[in-house]
């Protein structure tokens, strides 16, 4: 029987610090399978920073498991996944970010566990505080968190906890089906997909995982926060 192929894409954008140390994770905590591969896109970083980025990860260049894609513009996290799915060339596929908060070993997890089960279309990580996970954010986070999925809930009507956790896996046939409707390049993407794939009635599975909060995110909550909100209501009616 042949073996499930998983493309984990990874968006980046100025992470020439943060980006090579997961890496060296990822590819450790992996070494042993070899039927998943790395896909990293640079999202129109400054030449300098992408410079750095690349000589960080020299060492892991020319492992055949792992690419760098880069273009010259910056369009966005969702648009840098977007560009990684369409070359990559597992049956199945996802997305991590790039800092580092999802544990490489929580994503073995989640790929192990969508792996074994036919019947999960996309599996989504989740920050669930509970007895045997390790959850760690600020108060200020998690109440943003909160707030957002109860907006999420409220507006797309779909029973999740917690929407915006960097780290899903889905078929890549099924997202092969909805990947036209996609139209948000930026924040918005992942709960575009999450809001398509609910509503064309594939199988979700929320995985409660450790989860770590990583200073310096690229994610304003000032200035983000609103255009997220705005946004997420203007796709209220997506299908």
């Amino acid at each position: 029987m042949k073996k499930n192929h998983l493309s984990i894409v990874i968006p980046s954008y100025c992470e020439f610090d943060r980006l090579p140390k997961y890496l060296d994770t990822l590819v450790k905590t992996f070494q042993g399978n070899s039927n998943v591969d790395f896909i990293i896109v640079d999202d129109g970083s400054p030449k300098r920073e992408f410079i750095k980025l690349k000589q960080n990860i020299q060492t892991h260049l020319s492992n055949p498991k792992i690419q760098l894609l880069h273009y010259e513009s910056n369009i966005g996290k969702g648009g840098a996944i977007q560009f990684g799915l369409d070359v990559a060339k597992g049956n199945f596929v996802g997305f991590v970010d790039a800092d580092g908060a999802t544990p490489a070993y929580e994503v073995e997890r989640l790929w192990n566990a969508i792996d074994t089960n036919k019947k999960i279309d996309l599996i989504a990580g989740s920050r669930i505080p509970m007895m045997g996970r390790n959850v760690k954010k600020s108060f200020y986070r998690h109440i943003a968190n909160r707030l957002f999925s109860y907006y999420f809930n409220k507006i797309f009507d779909v029973p999740m906890y917690d929407p915006q956790c960097g780290c899903k896996i889905f078929k890549k046939s099924a997202y092969t089906k909805i990947k036209h409707k996609l139209t948000d390049l930026r924040w918005l993407w992942d709960t575009q997909l999450l809001v398509i794939f609910y509503r064309n009635q594939f199988t979700i599975s929320e995985f409660p995982i450790d989860w770590n909060e990583i200073p310096n995110s690229k994610f304003n909550f000032l200035k983000d926060s609103w255009i997220v909100l705005y946004s997420a209501w203007k796709y209220r009616n997506i299908h």
